[in-house]
């Protein structure tokens, strides 16, 4: 290899372990048209979240909370661990995760009747934490609209 083909050879391998380390989520998400974020605790979501505002209702004490939203912020899945969320209510279930990816349920078996409603979002507590999500119930609505 001559010179002038090292400075390319080593851009190719630097963007090849670029795409490595950040794993086949990107890829996916960019084929899927959603975004993914993970945060350490509560208050690095509320610096960090992407399109929207993070849920009111996210406590205080979340950690390991990670989410995928199409890009219209149309469709939305939380998943996080810790405390309680805060000013929800029970009522019923009306709709899926949009995405499975968290633990999402391919046909609502394993999800109740019931479920906590938060703002937009319904909410399930797991044996791994919670589980939200919000669906747009009409064109362009996000959960702050």
């Amino acid at each position: 290899m001559n010179r002038r083909h090292v400075p390319i050879a080593a851009l190719a391998a630097a963007a090849l372990a670029a795409t490595t380390l950040t794993g086949c989520t990107a890829i996916t998400d960019t084929l899927e048209h959603v975004h993914s974020e993970s945060f350490d605790t509560r208050a690095d979501a509320a610096d960090g979240w992407v399109g929207v505002p993070a849920p009111s209702w996210l406590p205080e004490d979340a950690t390991d909370i990670r989410t995928t939203a199409t890009l219209s912020e149309t469709n939305a899945v939380i998943a996080f661990t810790g405390g309680d969320p805060t000013g929800c209510s029970e009522a019923a279930r009306s709709t899926l995760p949009f995405d499975g990816r968290y633990g999402g349920f391919e046909e609502g078996s394993e999800l109740p009747d019931e479920v906590l409603w938060c703002g937009p979002y319904e909410l399930h507590e797991t044996p791994e934490g919670w589980l939200a999500w919000f669906n747009a119930t009409e064109e362009g609505q996000t959960p702050v609209s």
